[in-house]
């Protein structure tokens, strides 16, 4: 017989707390110079980036964040190992012999023509090879019999096809390695420029005052001429540091006219798919994000990659996006070039958890700085600014401020994209800010999760609902006579309805609505308990049509006379 007394008992779970919402939580993944590979950085406006991650696409994109996003936005850092960046542009024939392909890697920098001067078979056609765009030819040479032609100093072969070669046949193309070719524009000496390349950048070296080392001055721009440094002596050992992109100028030992300019650009190191994933392997087992931002160039490998990721953080009960960033367009290819090159990119890719940014142009961030890169971070800025069923190209929400397209970017190209299901910006007539246009995902032309709206509202809804569920798990149904009003079902009812008001009552309102059923006679012994949800969305007005009619006023036409 137990002893009788007053027994304490705490009830737990009753109090409408409804736990599990992520939104507005994002980790980002990228290189950078500093910074522990797959380590979590957790940071905020404040965060002092340089110190704690050095340059790279990781801290650009974090400034960009910061810059765009609100007041109460979470930002987790995980560093990503990188390789030097570089290029090989695709391959232009212009003639009637056999087509071409490239193989290996970029080295280094030519602008590549290949002429063919006598026609026939490989091991007998001859051809010449310019690598500064046909201005200089080396010497005429026999094509080799196996049909590739390595372009010296370049780590590039081109592969030709079966068939004989054509007179006057030509196959071009550029090659851009992480420190692209140095323009100068003026006298004086070449300079040479050396390192690993930490950041992108568009570095101009202007003279001031001419004279040799030790008396002749300088100042520099790593953003194509908008900012540059104060006036400096160029240094008596002829480098000069180019601010934290990695790369040293070495300035021969001879005299500098004032005015001489001299241009070049750096490529960001980029990351491989594996070393992405990689990286977010740990932080993914310990942190839990409403999605995951890739910084740098994408492709169509890192898009399905990306997508088995989501696919397999959902089966692990943890609904996750990812977006990402396409490439910026190469040396020597227009924009419309690029656009073409990005829809061929989607074809055959489709995946409804990963989205795809194609902005891009010139970006100013808090500091100041002005580059030229894809406007991936101002994007995730915008998510964590705005609710969870709100389109981020919202007008009233105001513009991307920090933003300035292409000049050559055309509202045709930007219609192109987003009907392939990219994220763009447009400009509309009468205003001035370039503004979001459709949050896009790489969806089916059939899903229901073509935007990243209707994602989030849904992620957010079942991340809720599972929370909730999980107060019924072993708990007895009741008495399956009655159905949903069985006191167990009942109970999973109430609580599922619970985590969905948190949705309803918010300012703004994240759902219009909801339904809730538990269908009647389930075997909940060997089945379980089936749920249906019903999410009633928020619509989006993305088209207004405005009809204007005239007519004289006091005519039988005068809608003022009608009543």
């Amino acid at each position: 017989m137990s002893r009788n007394d007053v027994f304490e008992y705490i009830v737990d779970g009753t109090s409408g707390l409804v736990p599990g919402d992520v939104s507005g939580k994002v980790l980002i993944a990228g290189v950078c110079s500093k910074g522990q590979v797959g380590k979590i950085y957790y940071l905020g406006k404040r965060s002092d980036l340089s110190g704690l991650l050095g340059a790279g696409p990781l801290v650009d994109r974090l400034q960009d964040v910061f810059t765009a996003c609100g007041q109460d936005a979470t930002v987790l850092a995980v560093p990503v190992s990188g390789s030097p960046a570089g290029y090989i542009g695709e391959l232009e024939h212009t003639g009637t012999g056999p087509d071409a392909s490239t193989s290996g890697i970029a080295a280094g920098n030519a602008d590549v023509v290949i002429l063919v001067t006598d026609a026939g078979a490989p091991g007998v056609a001859k051809a010449k090879v310019s690598k500064d765009g046909g201005t200089s030819f080396d010497a005429t040479a026999v094509v080799p019999a196996n049909g590739q032609i390595t372009i010296d100093d370049t780590g590039v072969t081109v592969v030709l096809g079966e068939g004989d070669l054509v007179k006057d046949d030509s196959y071009s193309f550029v090659v851009r390695s992480a420190i692209g070719p140095i323009l100068k524009v003026g006298p004086g000496p070449d300079v040479t420029v050396s390192g690993t390349v930490t950041r992108a950048a568009q570095v101009v070296l202007q003279i001031v005052k001419s004279g040799i080392r030790n008396v002749g001055q300088y100042r520099l721009s790593t953003d194509g001429g908008d900012n540059y440094s104060p006036y400096r002596t160029i240094p008596i050992d002829g480098y000069i540091t180019v601010d934290d992109t990695g790369v040293v100028i070495t300035c021969p030992a001879e005299a500098y006219t004032v005015g001489t300019e001299y241009r070049f650009d750096l490529l960001a190191p980029v990351p491989t798919i594996s070393s992405v994933i990689d990286s977010l392997s740990l932080p993914l087992e310990r942190v839990d994000p409403e999605f995951v931002h890739v910084c740098g160039p994408s492709d169509s490998v890192d898009w399905v990659a990306l997508g088995s990721l989501a696919d397999d953080l959902w089966n692990r009960h943890r609904p996750t996006f990812f977006t990402c960033e396409s490439r910026l367009p190469q040396d020597g290819e227009d924009l419309n070039d690029w656009v073409t090159a990005l829809k061929a990119e989607r074809d055959g890719v489709a995946h409804r958890f990963v989205s795809v940014c194609t902005a891009f142009g010139e970006i100013t961030n808090r500091t100041g700085a002005s580059d030229l890169r894809n406007a991936g971070g101002l994007l995730v800025g915008r998510i964590l600014e705005v609710p969870v069923q709100r389109d981020i190209g919202r007008v009233k929400d105001q513009g991307i401020s920090a933003l300035k397209l292409p000049d050559s970017y055309e509202e045709s190209m930007q219609v192109e994209l987003e009907n392939a299901g990219f994220v763009t910006a447009t400009i509309y007539a009468g205003l001035e800010a370039a503004y979001w246009g459709d949050a896009c995902t790489l969806a089916e032309d059939t899903s229901d999760y073509q935007f990243l709206e209707i994602l989030r509202v849904v992620f957010k809804a079942v991340r809720l609902l599972r929370i909730q569920a999980l107060k019924s798990l072993k708990d007895e149904a009741g008495d399956p006579i009655l159905g949903a009003d069985a006191s167990g079902l009942a109970y999973l009812r109430s609580n599922l309805e619970n985590a969905l008001d948190t949705m309803t009552k918010a300012k703004p309102k994240e759902l219009a609505g909801y339904v809730i059923a538990i269908p009647d006679g389930q075997d909940i012994v060997n089945n379980g308990v089936a749920v249906e949800s019903e999410l009633i969305g928020i619509p989006i007005i993305k088209k207004i049509k405005l009809f204007a009619n005239y007519v004289y006023a006091g005519s039988k036409f005068d809608p003022r006379l009608a009543a």
